[in-house]
């Protein structure tokens, strides 16, 4: 499993998906955050972490959407 980790960062086939590994540190980043902030118990910014997370959601999504219509062509 370490020989694939590591050769994720190699370029060609062999190893993990680097948008994969990329994709889970990005949410491995959020869920942190939002743990921190939820044991922080300070609900008063609940409106800008929604958008936050909803802009994240809607770049994931529309990069997913481009890569897709890109392959098409």
């Amino acid at each position: 499993m370490i020989k694939n980790i590591i050769d994720s960062f190699k370029m060609g086939n062999a190893g993990f998906s680097s948008r994969k590994l990329t994709a889970f540190a990005v949410i491995s980043c959020i869920i942190a955050a939002h743990v921190k902030w939820l044991c922080m118990g300070d609900f008063s910014l609940i409106g800008e972490v929604f958008i936050i997370d909803y802009g994240f959601v809607a770049a994931l999504f529309g990069m997913t959407t481009y890569s897709g219509l890109k392959s098409k062509e």
